[in-house]
């Protein structure tokens, strides 16, 4: 596992260097973290003081699915969809900022589950921009990791989250609560972002059957499971704990290429301890590139008439865990994230995704496959009332879904900060 750390730690060195130097060269403008940049959210939205800006998102959902499937089959994540009709999420954001330099965001989410209502903290920090290539924070925050790490559920193109990011990054969202350096390269031609601290664990719970049988037997059948053990069969090993669960270390590099701006690549490492008190180790290698248009680099959807996005991005991980019995094991996996969208007006984008996860026998994970076309439109005072329908077919040769179908109808209702498709909050 060291020679695995060495390696992307050594990667991501001279991938950033070289195009260090390149930026130099060219001076492309890319990137530019300001602190003092929070006019772009305000438009026609409230303001407390001129130094907090909140901001509401109502999301509401509903799904029609084959006979005998239900949401909670398709969702890999607490932010997808857990109701045949339903509030998918309530999210209320409040930016800071204080004087040129400091800036912050705190955000809560709250979802109705398969059986309650729950809410959470999402991030509560603050920025201090030190100079024009450096700026610090710290506090709770969604760790940058690739295109979709960052993006509030209220910025997706889809109803739900890309299988890869849900599995291989803690449901898609890796929380930490620690400190982040963010820097921006000579010219602004690319963004590194830094972060470490505790990664927060989502405290739902998940349903095992299998795990509750499983180590419940009486003592004549103790000789039976060890030589199942002895031949591999029976070596029961817990997924959810795979994730990060404690302390964790990201790098997210972000930038243009120097020979094409309008082609952003991203570059991005992940490594801490998981459940099992071992190691899990994630890298992610993600190309975005727009003709006809121009992207802010929030990941949200900001096109014109006739703009056209292409956005892949491979993410992978290798997994040191225990069996229930503590014996060692390791796996690893990967999956791709694919898709485009085109701006058929100003306010609504038409998009189609395919997504797909390798499988783990081990750790009981199914190769899955899903395409997901959508068309989302903004209307009402100030565009800010959004609908989207969306339809998928998820395939997997193994597990209990096999071949199925669901199609889904949002909608979304924004109060505050800035209406319309160029509303984000992304950091």
């Amino acid at each position: 596992m060291n020679k695995i750390r060495i390696n992307l730690a050594g990667f991501a060195l001279v991938f950033f260097s070289s195009t260090f130097v390149l930026s130099q060269e060219t001076g492309k403008e890319v990137f530019e973290y300001e602190a003092g940049g929070l006019e772009q959210y305000m438009g026609e939205g409230a303001n407390v003081g001129g130094f907090l800006f909140p901001s509401l998102y109502f999301i509401g959902t509903g799904g029609v699915f084959e006979p005998g499937a239900n949401p909670g089959d398709f969702a890999s994540s607490e932010h997808d969809p857990l109701n045949e009709f339903g509030i998918q999420a309530i999210e209320a954001h409040i930016d800071l900022q204080f004087g040129e330099n400091v800036s912050g965001v705190v955000a809560g989410f709250g979802y109705q589950g398969e059986e309650e209502w729950e809410a959470e903290l999402e991030e509560a920090y603050l920025h201090f921009q030190v100079n024009d290539f450096i700026t610090i924070g710290g506090g709770q925050f969604l760790n940058q990791f690739g295109f979709q790490g960052g993006t509030h559920l209220h910025g997706w193109f889809f109803v739900n989250q890309n299988l890869v990011n849900a599995r291989a990054l803690n449901e898609g969202e890796l929380v930490t609560q620690g400190g982040e350096i963010i820097f921006n390269t000579p010219q602004n031609s690319g963004r590194l972002t830094i972060g470490a601290g505790g990664a927060r664990t989502h405290a739902h719970a998940h349903e095992h059957g299998e795990e509750e049988e499983h180590g419940h037997h009486d003592e004549e059948g103790d000789e039976d499971e060890d030589e199942d053990h002895h031949e591999g069969e029976e070596h029961h090993f817990e997924a959810d704990e795979a994730g990060f669960n404690n302390s964790v270390f990201t790098a997210d590099y972000r930038f243009r290429l120097p020979f094409d701006d309008s082609i952003t690549a991203a570059l991005s490492v992940a490594t801490g301890e998981n459940g099992f008190g071992e190691d899990t180790h994630a890298f992610g290698v993600g190309l975005q590139k727009v003709w006809n248009g121009h992207d802010h680099g929030r990941g949200g959807p900001d096109f014109c008439t006739g703009a056209t996005m292409f956005r892949t991005e491979f993410i992978g991980r290798d997994v040191e865990g225990l069996t229930e019995d503590g014996d060692p094991v390791s796996f690893d996996d990967q999956g791709l994230s694919s898709s485009v969208h085109y701006g058929l007006t100003d306010l609504t984008t038409l998009s189609l995704r395919h997504d797909w996860v390798s499988g783990v026998e081990m750790a009981e994970l199914d190769e899955r496959h899903r395409i997901s076309p959508a068309i989302s439109t903004h209307f009402g005072p100030g565009d800010r009332i959004r609908a989207r329908l969306q339809y998928d077919y998820t395939h997997s040769d193994t597990d209990a879904i096999g071949s199925e179908h669901a199609a889904w109808f949002q909608i979304q209702i924004h109060w505050g900060g800035q209406g319309g498709s160029h509303a984000g909050h992304n950091h």
